[in-house]
């Protein structure tokens, strides 16, 4: 249970980064250069992919740790003021959306193997989500038998 609350706590604080960063023009981030801002924000955009793959239960992580990172949560939260109070509401996105989202992060890729492979399994996770509506699950499956093909064609 500990665990669990913990992988909540990161998932949090993951989410609520982002959406500082989103809120804040890279000129107010002091320290931070443009360069430093896109590889932060693919670094999020990784830990969306494998967030669900990690074990937090095999991963010791003293007490001192977990009490800091709740602290930043809570802190986090605060400097969201009104922002937070949508947080949840707006993080709800439509699997389709999250899909287009994942192909404009994948599109500087070169590599169009690793590109459909990477869309295949961000597809994969999402239809794996229990919440899904049958239209959505279909749209899903359409988009990932689309992609199975032009992968066999390559």
């Amino acid at each position: 249970m500990e665990d669990e609350n913990f992988r909540k706590e990161l998932e949090d604080l993951f989410r609520l980064f982002k959406r500082l960063v989103e809120k804040e023009s890279l000129n107010e981030l002091s320290g931070i250069d443009p360069q430093q801002m896109e590889q932060l924000k693919a670094f999020m955009a990784q830990f969306d992919d494998v967030k669900d793959k990690i074990k937090i239960e095999a991963v010791h992580v003293d007490p001192f740790t977990k009490m800091m990172i709740s602290s930043l949560v809570k802190q986090m939260r605060e400097q969201l003021g009104d922002d937070y109070d949508q947080f949840d509401e707006e993080e709800r996105i439509s699997p389709e959306e999250l899909i287009s989202q994942r192909e404009e992060q994948l599109k500087d890729v070169t590599d169009e193997t690793a590109r459909c492979r990477s869309l295949l399994e961000t597809i994969d996770e999402q239809l794996r989500n229990p919440d899904l509506s049958d239209e959505e699950i279909d749209a899903l499956l359409d988009k990932r038998s689309q992609i199975s093909s032009k992968l066999l064609s390559i």
